[in-house]
């Protein structure tokens, strides 16, 4: 998520970039039409929430004061970045040689490398998601009930609604919650939540980045939580491979976690089971450093 953040970011610089070169190159003002129609362009379609839906909104009188605002505004920004440029042509003395055509190539470009960065979709679908947290938060939990863990659950279940969530987006959401319930709470909606095999991926990913990290195995009230974890995982490679993974670092850092890990047994008979290379290696690898930490017969 955050490198797609990152990427976006970089083709938005490109949108301003033109009109500062136009400046630079010392076009005329008769250009700034031109990167207001790009500007504008570029928020239709990244942010079209913004925007009438159909062509019957497009007709009603409020549609038609939105696109003067909004073209108002990018005007400014526009007239804005090509001040600049026209600023720092008149410092250095010297206008660069280069046609009109490449600044305003340049913005344009924004346009489908912003898209192809961020799904305008996704971006609303994440927002009602934390819209829907920040209301389950408001209303509290029910004094009848033990308050923390039903507000875990509350909060993961708008999560579960949510398809082809990335990684990064899962830990996000996590991070959101874990900022109004405890661990303890979390682990038990997340191990409740994903009894059944057929629930619903991003509960389980969550489950799998939650279970693998070392401060939540570290702290107490569920000392067996990755093994417990690991055994909602079975038969699902993409899954088990990086819980292996995850847990295998975790367990590097802090050999002290080794009592939380599931037995190498197990984890050496899931590999035989499974066809994925990947899945088989990080089983593997995880059942080899598990055996490697264990402390003597004599200690356990």
């Amino acid at each position: 998520m955050h490198n797609r953040l990152r990427l976006l970011m970089g083709a938005t610089a490109l949108l301003y970039l033109g009109p500062l070169m136009a400046g630079l190159g010392g076009f005329g003002w008769s250009v700034v039409p031109v990167f207001t129609l790009i500007f504008v362009l570029w928020l239709i379609l990244l942010r079209p929430q913004q925007w009438p839906a159909t062509w019957a909104e497009w007709q009603k009188p409020q549609a038609l004061v939105t696109l003067l605002g909004q073209m108002a505004v990018q005007m400014l920004l526009v007239i804005l970045c090509f001040g600049i440029g026209r600023g720092i042509g008149g410092v250095l003395g010297a206008l660069p040689p280069f046609p009109l055509m490449l600044p305003v190539a340049v913005s344009f470009l924004s346009v489908p490398l912003s898209r192809l960065f961020w799904d305008p979709a996704k971006a609303a679908e994440m927002d009602a998601f934390l819209d829907s947290a920040i209301t389950q938060i408001n209303a509290g939990p029910d004094p009848h009930s033990n308050g923390r863990r039903e507000l875990a659950a509350k909060l993961l279940a708008p999560l579960a609604a949510l398809s082809t969530l990335t990684e990064a987006e899962v830990a996000r959401h996590l991070t959101a919650i874990q900022r109004n319930t405890d661990d303890e709470a979390l682990r038990h909606a997340l191990l409740s939540a994903t009894q059944n095999p057929d629930a619903p991926y991003a509960l389980r990913l969550a489950l799998t980045l939650h279970a693998t990290d070392g401060r939540v195995i570290d702290s107490n009230g569920l000392p067996d939580y990755p093994s417990r974890a690991y055994g909602h995982l079975t038969g699902d490679a993409p899954l088990l491979t990086l819980f292996a993974r995850r847990l295998t670092t975790a367990l590097r850092e802090d050999p002290d976690i080794w009592g939380a890990c599931p037995q190498s047994a197990l984890l050496r008979a899931e590999a035989a089971a499974l066809s994925d290379p990947e899945a088989m290696a990080a089983l593997n690898e995880l059942a080899d450093l598990t055996d490697a930490v264990a402390p003597p017969e004599d200690d356990r």
